[in-house]
């Protein structure tokens, strides 16, 4: 399982209510969570501001208002009724599943980090009630982020993987089209334009490596981005991805912080070359 540690800035709160966030720091590292509490000076380096929204000394502490401000879980008595949507409040008195919830709120918004979520394991699709809330919170989160203007196309058979790959490609702003095999992509290719195309190896008909292959033949698509997700990951593999034409090689599961590498790498590439083409350089 993939677990990415956040630290957490405390600001205000009463003892007892500090009391519940320690508890629920416990709790979370058994839900693919991992939670340290920050207080004093450290906690202005945190990744999530925890902030007490009605003790103004707690919230000019925060310096929200500031650019290097960290990301914040906003705790209220009573929540203003039209925040922004890019604002994750807390109602007054919270419980350690509601301060869980708004936690992975704003690793979701800020972080584009869905907790304990694991790109293609074998359980995946079949949690607990638990895992459910979270990719249904994961999926609002994905729907409301800023569009990039990226487009990406997702071939698996498998619709755990695609509903997964959907969310974690719509956190970073891309538009998703999808595709169950190796057939259907190639047609999808031909009918429509594509920034990056996530490949899983073994599909019904062809294979991965031979969609691969099809997509370098066509000359319009020689420099289209392929990534193939496989489960097999011994260095004959990557030699045959290599020589097929794939870019990159993720092997399954894949965890959240290679995919987002992989994200920021050729997104970022994308963007810069059209901003040359846009200037005309």
């Amino acid at each position: 399982m993939s677990t990415r540690r956040f630290s957490l800035g405390i600001f205000g709160f009463s003892e007892t209510e500090r009391r519940v966030m320690a508890s629920a720091t416990r709790l979370a590292a058994s839900r693919g969570r991992e939670y340290s509490l920050l207080d004093g000076a450290a906690r202005s380096g945190a990744d999530i501001a925890i902030v007490d929204m009605d003790d103004p000394k707690a919230v000019a502490d925060w310096g929200g208002a500031e650019a290097d401000a960290p990301p914040a879980l906003q705790v209220h008595r009573t929540p203003p009724e039209h925040a922004d949507g890019d604002t994750v409040t807390l109602r007054r008195p919270f419980t350690v599943r509601r301060l869980l919830d708004g936690l992975d709120a704003v690793a979701m918004r800020n972080y584009r980090y869905v907790p304990s979520l694991v790109i293609g394991e074998a359980s995946e699709g079949s949690g607990s009630a638990d895992s459910e809330a979270v990719l249904q919170a994961a999926s609002r989160a994905a729907e409301s982020a800023e569009r990039s203007g990226a487009r990406a196309l997702v071939v698996d058979d498998s619709a755990a993987v695609r509903r997964v790959m959907g969310i974690e490609l719509g956190l970073f702003g891309v538009e998703v089209t999808y595709a169950e095999t190796g057939e259907a992509a190639l047609e999808r290719l031909r009918d429509d334009t594509f920034d990056l195309v996530f490949l899983d190896l073994v599909l019904p008909g062809m294979d991965g490596y031979a969609v691969c292959k099809q997509i370098r033949r066509d000359p319009r698509l020689r420099r289209l981005m392929v990534i193939m997700l496989t489960g097999r990951g011994s260095r004959i593999d990557r030699i045959r991805g290599a020589m097929a034409g794939c870019t990159e090689y993720l092997t399954k599961p894949v965890a959240q912080e290679a995919l987002h590498e992989v994200l920021r790498r050729h997104l970022l590439k994308e963007s810069d070359h059209a901003r040359q083409q846009s200037t005309g350089g």
